[in-house]
């Protein structure tokens, strides 16, 4: 369905558009006016509507999306004397904080696309739907087909994008738009340090605050291979000590042009190559950034746990692989005492399409993961994404376009794994809570404490409807370890659902956070006394508890 949304302001109160139908007279055309809603803190709906419906550069494109639901039921199933799942969270020193820290990555030959900052294309309004969202620019084209220039220069043969200051401007206007924080990755694969810090100069004056970094080069690690000769751009003598003299090289050419400018880095998947930007000396580190992909073992035996497979996607071993990966950048990042962005990431960096493409199990993984990694410390993390057709293009990404793969075209849509980061946006600023969870891993369950201190619970449910059809029972105890003053009851108030018939399912849904119904209305939380929640399979429920204010007596 499509919908039209007004930016948010303040965390689940959401704006969208729905169909009124005005029957006019039989056999005369229907007319579906746009409705915007929104919910206010007492759980009523506050509607006004126009007449007209918006163009297609007005409109959100999310198929699956229910803008305007009355409320969500939670009923407790039958006791069948299974042991429920239970949680207990705490917060630790040092949280990661909810908001602002996911969004998307783009290719950097993408910040020449026409699609930004055109009031001609329903980007800036798709990507506000993520709530001050994380923009990076980077990949594999930074280094190979990207082309910067500030003085109209011919571009060279092996460029494919040529990005100006006018193109900044373009993606300056979306991410003004939108609240968004932007990293920038200059071209370090043609060897031109006077030609980025110029990039960086530019950037840094069009885009101001809202540049945290620039990144000088994309995988550097993965500059030389020799069973990809095709991204070769060094030859075998590349290593991480003839990175570190590049980066020098370069940032003393930033820093010219640029000065005080952060620098983040490397943007790799290998540890001694982290270790090679944190202490190659250079001024300004603003943090250390890796890539990953979980499933990367694109033709890999049966055993492997890395396996482009919906299995291998929402197995709980990949959870806990994800947490020693992402563990082990979090510790050279302390070593070096700087912050962690997963700067890119996604299900697969397999080529081209397989059973996990478009699929509502990445929906789940999405939103797991991202718990997952903010838990481990990545206080950053982008999804890499693609402005490219929706027909032929990039099969992982969350958003694409509607056009041909020749003419991708303005609009663009929202796919499963877009439903879930929309989730994800629903969810309050604050700080992210360690959770213990028992029970085989299928079931994951994360928190957020929040700003005004409500507590934030998404409860994951990895088994495939169609081979587990039972609802089982989560138990979630209050958070322990908060500091003096802070909330000790709660009470269930909102909250929405993320599901689909399968995990194979190429469509999944999701509805706008609604008041809560059923058994569960008002449900209470505080130390002494936990939630019990229903789990349904291939399900993510993401619930909001509001604090109770208890008086000196306790009552």
């Amino acid at each position: 369905m499509t919908a039209q949304k007004v930016r948010r302001r303040s965390p689940w109160i959401l704006v969208a558009a729905v169909g009124a139908v005005l029957a006019l007279l039989v056999g005369v055309a229907v007319i579906v006016p746009q409705i915007q809603h929104r919910l206010a803190p007492d759980g009523s709906n506050h509607a006004s509507a126009t007449t007209t419906t918006p163009p297609p550069a007005e409109r959100l494109d999310v198929p699956g999306f229910d803008p305007a639901p009355e409320s969500l039921t939670l009923d407790l199933p039958d006791d069948d004397g299974s042991e429920p799942v239970t949680v207990s969270f705490d917060l630790p020193e040092n949280a990661v904080r909810s908001g602002g820290a996911i969004g998307l990555s783009f290719d950097a030959t993408e910040l020449a696309n026409p699609q930004w900052g055109s009031a001609d294309s329903n980007l800036t309004l798709t990507l506000g739907e993520l709530d001050a969202p994380v923009l990076r620019f980077g990949g594999n084209g930074v280094d190979r087909r990207m082309w910067w220039t500030s003085s109209e220069e011919d571009a060279p043969d092996w460029a494919e994008a040529t990005v100006t200051p006018e193109s900044l401007r373009a993606v300056e206007r979306t991410a003004e738009t939108i609240d968004a924080k932007v990293t920038l990755t200059l071209d370090l694969g043609h060897d031109d340090p006077a030609r980025a810090a110029d990039m960086a100069s530019y950037a840094q004056d069009i885009f101001g605050d809202r540049l945290l970094a620039v990144s000088i080069g994309n995988e550097p690690n993965g500059y030389f291979h020799e069973n990809q000769p095709q991204l070769a751009v060094r030859d075998s003598d590349w290593d991480p000590e003839a990175y570190q003299d590049s980066l020098r090289d370069y940032a003393e050419a930033v820093e010219q042009t640029a000065p005080e400018l952060p620098i983040a880095g490397p943007g790799a998947y290998d540890a001694p190559w982290w270790r090679a930007f944190a202490e190659a000396g250079i001024s300004d580190e603003a943090a250390l950034t890796m890539h990953w992909y979980p499933l990367w073992d694109c033709s890999g035996p049966q055993g492997s746990i890395a396996n482009p497979t919906v299995e291998d996607l929402t197995s709980p071993a990949l959870r806990q692989q994800a947490k020693i990966i992402i563990g082990m950048g979090k510790d050279v990042a302390d070593e070096h005492d700087l912050p962690l962005w997963m700067e890119e990431t996604g299900p697969t960096s397999c080529p081209g399409t397989n059973e996990t493409s478009r699929t509502h199990a990445q929906a789940l993984w999405t939103v797991d993961y991202a718990f997952s990694a903010m838990e481990s410390g990545v206080s950053r993390l982008a999804f890499h994404s693609t402005l490219q057709s929706c027909s032929g293009g990039a099969p992982m990404s969350s958003i694409c376009a509607t056009g041909s793969l020749d003419s991708p075209g303005l609009i663009v849509e929202g796919r499963s794994s877009y439903l879930a980061l929309m989730q994800l946006a629903q969810m309050p600023e604050g700080q992210v809570l360690s959770p213990s969870t028992s029970g085989d891993g299928q079931i994951s369950v994360h928190g957020v404490l929040t700003d005004d201190g409500a507590l934030s619970i998404a409860i994951v449910d990895m088994r495939d409807p169609t081979e587990d059809s039972s609802t089982r029972t989560v138990q979630v105890s209050a958070p322990g370890g908060l500091p003096e003053g802070a909330p000790r009851a709660w009470a269930l108030s909102t909250g929405s659902k993320l599901g689909a018939a399968s995990l194979s399912a190429e469509e999944s849904s999701l509805a706008a956070p609604a008041p809560i119904a059923g058994d569960l209305a008002a449900a209470s939380l505080a130390p002494a006394e936990p939630a019990t929640i229903p789990s349904s399979p291939g399900e993510v429920a993401l619930l909001r508890f509001d604090q109770v204010t208890t008086t000196s007596d306790g009552t």
